[in-house]
């Protein structure tokens, strides 16, 4: 999965020490039948940096990799983090009590179980479905004879209980009062077409305790903006 932001990691590696890991069920990582919830990965966020004795950590994280961010502040603070960059997600995926979720507000539950059921069914579709609706907008041109190798390429190297598992764990976690722990400088970054909206930038700013950035210069890039904009 690291050759994916190979030219990210690029970018930083001359300067600092880069650690890059595969969460829990992902690439190279165990795919444990327990345990595949956001709040362990919070938890072994903190391993890392605790097997590791990491300290000043500038923790980057994009997606799922943010809300694992969000976890391990809500169980850990801040105490061994010098800054933290979110890049395009918040801290609560449903829409039913606000318009800070996902999809930019519009994605509601009934979205959400027809997702599960794509991801039970085929996971190559599930994801390729997912992709171009809400990640990479641009993909919905995609010719109909192009379809069949994308749900392919979707598929290959998915987990159908890893996504099931985690899927359901982002929406059903609020992280929004791990917002008020953060107490060092906190960039989120924007893509042109983002996945969470002005809502969500709006409460982060307004509720973390240290300086707050918006980086949002990044013309013709989606919520996988690190792959096109590393």
């Amino acid at each position: 999965s690291h050759l994916k932001i190979k030219n990210f990691i690029d970018e930083f590696k001359d300067n600092y020490r880069i650690v890059c890991y595969d969460q829990r069920g992902h690439a190279a990582s165990d795919h444990p039948m327990k345990h595949m919830n956001v709040q362990r990965l919070g938890q072994d966020m903190h391993d890392i940096i605790e097997y590791l004795d990491l300290k000043d950590v500038i923790v980057i994280g994009h997606s799922m990799g943010a809300a694992t961010i969000f976890s391990y502040v809500n169980q850990f603070g801040c105490g061994k983090l010098k800054k933290i960059v979110a890049v395009d997600m918040s801290p609560y995926m449903r829409n039913t009590v606000w318009d800070g979720g996902i999809a930019q507000g519009k994605w509601t539950d009934e979205d959400f179980l027809s997702d599960l059921d794509r991801t039970f069914n085929d996971i190559g579709e599930a994801n390729w479905h997912i992709v171009k609706n809400m990640m990479n907008p641009k993909l919905k041109d995609t010719p109909a004879a192009m379809e069949p190798a994308m749900i392919t390429m979707c598929g290959e190297g998915s987990d159908t209980y890893t996504m099931a598992s985690m899927w359901y764990s982002l929406f059903r976690t609020d992280q929004r009062e791990a917002i008020s722990k953060i107490t060092v400088p906190f960039m989120y970054v924007m893509p042109q077409t983002p996945l969470y909206s002005m809502t969500t930038v709006n409460f982060i700013k307004e509720h973390v305790k240290s300086d707050f950035v918006l980086a949002k210069d990044f013309p013709d890039t989606t919520h996988t903006i690190l792959m096109e904009k590393p």
